[in-house]
């Protein structure tokens, strides 16, 4: 497969631009049968806290199951059991991540890290895979009936691993659908996160993702570890101004992003608060998860075979944007993901339902070509994502082109 010139690389994730202050968001497609979330956990199965949601939108009507989830009654058993390990391997690695991440200002921008945090959901048991887990596992479109259909099972030892009894080193694998971090039963793990007082001046803002970063590293290193991909914690900037970056220019009426030539998120501080007139936190603590959700594509190998399909597709032909869809919709779902695990790790649902409330209104209704997706399919895996915490949900290279529209 050709792979795109090594000159500057395109921009990965930019946010879909949000309708105007003064503007209402178009209306939403409505299924003709209430989405009830998930279910409740049994008895014997471990905690599962079912995020909590008010109903100001609910995911479109998506058909039938898929053919992985028809025959699965998602009344007559929990989700499926999370793998479980001891605690010590997100703490060993916030701590070296925070030694790795680098630091910088950009006029009067500042370098932005933020904390952990996880869902209702357990750390898995081993600390890398061998990858003979991923070819039972499972993926899903957004659907409003079912939890994933595969539980997971234990991992046997590497069969890769070298004489000496270590595993092998961790590496992107580029692949799409068929990507090792789609071990079923696997999500964003809780964990607490303190943030501080949000504001939308660009120090405060940057104290704000300061502390989110390390949260969302923790959430999503266990799913990396087990899947034997590398965990590297991005660094983030944010600018008020222009800054110059491996993925191009960047000023400060444009949204958010994510530059895998130098594994760091821009956040643009005075795009979202003058341009959009937003001011809630979780409108900023969602564009953050959506980027760091784009970091994790680049740490899995995602991010890499989709630069090279998009490059071969032609990246503004009708199939190239669908794959651009279907990356940035994956990252919205990822996205969802972390905020169900931030919720259950103590942040406010003040912040949370705004958050889900801003991506919900997302789309390229207000873009100028269609490679984000609609505003209904954008809430659609935005709920996906914050329902189900589950990896293999938010798989949105398998899904059909009308659940990437």
């Amino acid at each position: 497969m050709t792979q795109p010139p090594p000159q500057s690389q395109p921009p990965w994730g930019e946010r879909p631009v949000g309708p105007p202050p003064a503007s209402q968001p178009l209306p939403h497609h409505q299924p003709p049968a209430q989405y009830q979330g998930p279910q409740q956990a049994g008895q014997g199965q471990p905690h599962y806290l079912p995020p909590q949601l008010p109903p100001p939108a609910q995911p479109p009507n998506w058909g039938p199951p898929p053919p992985w989830q028809q025959g699965h009654d998602p009344s007559s058993a929990p989700p499926p059991q999370p793998r479980k390990t001891g605690p010590g391997v997100i703490v060993a690695l916030v701590i070296t991540g925070l030694f790795l991440l680098g630091a910088g200002t950009v006029g009067v921008s500042a370098l932005t890290r933020s904390g952990t945090d996880a869902s209702d959901y357990e750390t898995p048991v081993h600390e890398t895979g061998d990858g003979s887990a991923n070819d039972s596992r499972t993926s899903a479109a957004p659907t409003t009936s079912s939890e994933p259909s595969s539980t997971p099972s234990s991992s046997a030892a590497p069969t890769t691993a070298p004489s000496s009894g270590y595993a092998p080193a961790a590496r992107p694998v580029a692949a799409l659908g068929d990507n090792p971090i789609n071990i079923p039963g696997n999500g964003a793990v809780n964990t607490p996160c303190p943030l501080p007082p949000f504001a939308t001046d660009t120090a405060a803002q940057a104290a704000f993702y300061e502390a989110a970063l390390p949260c969302l590293m923790a959430m999503w290193a266990p799913a990396l570890q087990e899947a034997n991909l590398p965990v590297r914690m991005p660094s983030v900037l944010t600018i008020d101004g222009t800054v110059e970056s491996p993925c191009g220019t960047r000023t400060w009426d444009q949204t958010a992003m994510f530059c895998p030539g130098n594994n760091t998120i821009y956040m643009t501080a005075r795009y979202y608060a003058d341009k959009e007139g937003r001011t809630d936190a979780g409108v900023f603590l969602g564009q953050f998860a959506h980027e760091f959700g784009h970091a994790v594509q680049s740490m899995s190998g995602i991010n890499q075979a989709y630069t090279a399909a998009s490059y071969d597709a032609n990246g503004t032909s009708p199939v190239g944007l669908e794959l651009t869809r279907r990356s940035e919709l994956q990252a919205t779902c990822y996205e969802g993901m972390a905020l169900a695990s931030l919720q259950n790790g103590g942040v406010h649902n003040d912040i949370i339902f705004a958050a889900l409330t801003d991506s919900r209104g997302r789309g390229d209704e207000y873009n100028a070509q269609p490679d984000h997706g609609s505003i209904a399919t954008n809430t659609a895996w935005i709920d996906q994502g914050f329902y189900k915490n589950r990896v293999t949900e938010c798989n949105t290279w398998i899904a059909t082109p009308d659940q990437v529209d």
